[in-house]
């Protein structure tokens, strides 16, 4: 009987993953929008971004508007030339109807002729931020044109495309192999260097590891889970909700973290119960401000403290389930991994190597974290004072940094 009550309980925190698959959201990240219409000698761009990148650009002081500012800075930005020679804006960007929170811009260039390839220089944004990613695309007049249209990617380290008609008249980039490897590759890299959360979460993992090899398991694990999940949610296969995957990743670290010091004292179920039980309180404020995330997450968050509360009844049975929670945050962190890749498109021709090297290029950033940290941070803790006549561990202290930053991560995505 016990066994299956531990089975029941496993298989309800495994169903955590596909309890986050709701309505797809859009992913908080520096991003901005084109959309190219060639109709023989003028091209017509329409440029969106959110209205909290606009609101950074120093245009905006002497601009008596954000669209006034976007369109000045995409004017200054932006720029396009055929055979070696620039191409005028003959019709000035000015504002244009968009969606709530972004601002979005339109006009017109004039180039030289119909058939020779046109070189794009997109500079917007970049200067601002290092991470800025812009998702372009290009088609020619009428309505089949547009539907066949070409999807670019700009990034840091890629502001210029070549754009030409191939023979069935259709408008493509002249991306290699190697281009779209260099570009998704360092997106990824980019992407996990900056996404404190993920970062937390591995180090989360290095804690509760007894051992460097059994933390080169767990890291493993982590990487699978989130491979196949970033893999699925990127060619349209899962689509997930993105509310519930940002606060799912919060509450990941935060238990991750506190789990080592409340299995040591035996205090999970306890701890399990008043979590499931501050949960409930949360969920009817949430209902009374506007509710971020469902019914459905509040409800399965609740089930799952009650039950792996219980599961864990001590360090024996963290380390015995470690591997398995481990794959299965991995699941979730995956989705939020997918989140920047949903919202600019892997480019068309080339689906297979973008999303390998993205992948590869997250895999690359996490080791750059893991070994300096695998090597210094065992040397650090030696070196440290000790603290043992106090009953204090320089890893609980630790543990406790963590879990009050994925407790914060998870109040304000899942509340504010």
């Amino acid at each position: 009987m016990g066994r299956l009550l531990k089975a029941l309980a496993l298989g309800l925190i495994l169903a955590l993953a596909p309890a986050s698959l709701q309505p797809l959201q859009a992913h908080n990240k520096s991003l901005s929008f084109s959309n190219f219409i060639w109709a023989g000698e003028t091209l017509s761009v329409s440029f969106t971004a959110p209205a909290r990148d606009v609101t950074l650009l120093p245009s905006v002081q002497t601009s008596e508007s954000l669209s006034a500012a976007l369109a000045s800075h995409v004017s200054q930005f932006l720029r396009l030339s055929q055979i070696n020679t620039p191409c005028k804006i003959s019709v000035p960007f000015a504002k244009a109807p968009s969606r709530d929170n972004y601002i979005r811009v339109m006009g017109e260039f004039r180039c030289f002729d119909n058939s020779s390839a046109i070189e794009v220089e997109n500079n917007a944004f970049f200067n601002l931020a290092r991470s800025h990613v812009h998702f372009a695309r290009f088609g020619l007049e009428g309505e089949k044109a547009q539907a066949e249209a070409n999807e670019i990617l700009f990034t840091a380290t890629q502001r210029r495309h070549l754009i030409r008609a191939n023979e069935t008249g259709s408008l493509v980039g002249e991306l290699s192999f190697g281009e779209v490897f260099q570009n998704y590759f360092w997106l990824g890299v980019t992407h996990i260097l900056t996404g404190f959360d993920h970062l937390a979460f591995v180090l989360c993992l290095l804690l509760i590891a007894p051992t460097r090899k059994r933390a080169i398991w767990l890291v493993t694990g982590f990487t699978l889970g989130h491979s196949a999940t970033l893999g699925m949610a990127t060619l349209g296969w899962v689509v997930p909700n993105n509310n519930v995957v940002e606060a799912l990743i919060g509450a990941s670290i935060a238990l991750v973290a506190a789990e080592p010091i409340l299995s040591r004292g035996k205090r999970m179920a306890r701890s399990g119960v008043i979590a499931a039980v501050v949960l409930f309180i949360a969920s009817g404020v949430s209902l009374l401000t506007g509710s971020v995330l469902p019914l459905g997450a509040w409800a399965g968050l609740m089930l799952f403290c009650l039950c792996y509360g219980w599961l864990i009844d001590g360090p024996e049975a963290l380390q015995r389930y470690a591997p398995t929670m481990t794959v299965a945050f991995g699941f979730i962190h995956g989705f939020g991994f997918a989140g920047l890749l949903t919202d600019i498109g892997l480019p068309s021709g080339h689906l297979v190597s973008g999303l390998f090297s993205f992948n590869l290029g997250v895999e690359f950033g996490q080791l750059l974290v893991l070994i300096p940290a695998f090597i210094f941070v065992p040397i650090l803790i030696e070196e440290l004072p000790s603290l043992a006549k106090y009953k204090i561990r320089w890893r609980d202290i630790a543990a406790s940094g963590l879990t009050a930053f994925g407790l914060y991560l998870f109040v304000s995505r899942a509340l504010l």
